[in-house]
């Protein structure tokens, strides 16, 4: 069964929701930042946001540390790791097979737990977008979608949130960054 994970764009300042998370109980466990590099041969038009991911080699770096290769859809390409001094060799080789960097995003990813979660409430700081919470929650993957994101709404609810509601659609990061203007979704997954 499909997970629903909802990505919702917040209003207030990320100090607001941290204090809010950790008055709720939550632990601060992780603080990272990521800089994702996404390259295709494919037209994006009209893919929803996790069909733009699956049709992505994406380069991923943490802290400033080597970028790993994730999704890599080429087997002609046996690399694991690229350092930013080889970035530019690295994109004359995806070149050859006709891939471009359509994506380049910088974002501050804030993970939230506390004891008895089976997941991790995230906050991350989007360079160009914005300020987003994402949760998903495998105890209820063996419901419906629709119930899915009820839960996961109530439960964000429960913790503070309460900006969200049902009708509160999830900011699509990749179609956001691909069409320049806002794309919303129920589940961030699909």
């Amino acid at each position: 069964m499909e997970t629903v994970e909802v990505g919702i764009k917040l209003k207030k300042s990320f100090k607001y929701y941290d204090t809010l998370l950790k008055n709720n109980g939550f632990d601060n466990d992780l603080n990272v930042k990521t800089h994702d590099i996404y390259y295709t041969n494919k037209n994006l038009d009209g893919l929803s946001e996790h069909a733009m991911k699956a049709a992505c080699i994406r380069l991923r770096s943490c802290n400033d540390g080597l970028f790993e290769v994730q999704n890599n859809l080429l087997k002609e390409l046996d690399i694991n790791f690229v350092s930013f001094e080889n970035l530019t060799e690295f994109e004359k080789k995806l070149l050859e097979f006709g891939y471009k960097k359509i994506f380049d995003t910088l974002k501050y990813d804030h993970h939230y737990y506390k004891e008895g979660m089976t997941n991790k409430i995230q906050l991350q700081e989007i360079e160009n977008i914005g300020l987003l919470v994402y949760y998903d929650n495998l105890l209820y993957c063996n419901m419906t979608l629709d119930k899915q994101r009820k839960e996961i709404i109530d439960e964000l609810v429960s913790y503070g949130f309460d900006e969200i509601n049902y009708n509160t659609l999830g900011l699509d990061k990749l179609r956001t960054l691909y069409y320049k203007k806002e794309c919303f979704s129920k589940n961030q997954n699909l």
